[in-house]
């Protein structure tokens, strides 16, 4: 049914990189989350959250559409702008990016096959000749469904509160998945990744279910931010 339509996501998303370097000597390498391209000239979408809790030495790189091409050496990615408070990340990577996606203006219909993706649950690992082994970040395809509208106000722990304001999907995203696109069977993008919501317990007698689920922020919003006049698209 995604057949096609991955076939065209893989071809825009990436893993974001996070260097901290915490000495001379000594850095940390970690995937945060995903970016997707949205025009030509290297602008991407992802979520504001995945670049924040920085310490003063922190770049955010772009490897390459991993696991398939790699970019050696990485570039760094900028920011162009954000939506602190519905937790929108526009950025730029200097790099061609041919194939991009379309953004829908409405909310997809309850009950809507949809798929997320992103890229969880990354390894990273120093190789013999002293640089990344990078074939443990994979990309991941997850077909569901729209269960219901739904705003949720969270905090990131430093006193900045998201509101993210969208649709609930039926499966959870996992780690490294947030700023990931939310799909149909063509392609269209109609969320980006933003949350999981709190447990919620399901009880029969002795024995118990938690229910959590994956809240998109709706595309519209992301649309709305595009239109800056810094922003170029094209």
């Amino acid at each position: 049914m995604f057949v096609y339509a991955i076939k065209r996501i893989e071809k825009t998303m990436f893993p974001i990189f996070r260097l901290d370097k915490l000495s001379a000597t000594q850095s940390r390498v970690s995937v945060v989350g995903t970016g997707f391209f949205v025009s030509s000239n290297g602008n991407f979408i992802s979520v504001a959250h995945v670049f924040d809790n920085r310490i003063p030495d922190t770049q955010f790189l772009f490897f390459g559409y991993l696991p398939n091409k790699l970019q050696d050496p990485p570039l760094v990615i900028e920011e162009i702008s954000r939506d602190e408070q519905n937790d929108i990340f526009v950025g730029r990577v200097k790099i061609k990016s041919p194939e991009h996606l379309n953004l829908s203006k409405g909310l997809p219909n309850i009950g809507k096959t949809i798929c997320i993706a992103g890229y969880p649950l990354a390894t990273i690992s120093n190789n013999p000749q002293g640089g990344l082994e990078l074939g443990g970040v994979r990309r991941y395809f997850q077909p569901s469904f729209v269960l219901d509208y739904m705003s949720l106000a969270s905090n990131n722990g430093q006193g900045i509160i998201r509101n993210h304001d969208g649709f609930l999907v039926r499966d959870i995203g996992l780690f490294g998945m947030s700023g990931g696109p939310v799909f149909d069977t063509n392609g269209t993008v109609f969320g980006i990744q933003g949350s999981v919501t709190n447990p919620r317990v399901s009880t029969n007698g002795s024995r118990s279910i938690f229910v959590e689920n994956a809240l998109a922020i709706r595309s519209s919003l992301v649309l709305a931010l595009l239109k800056d006049k810094r922003i170029r698209t094209n």
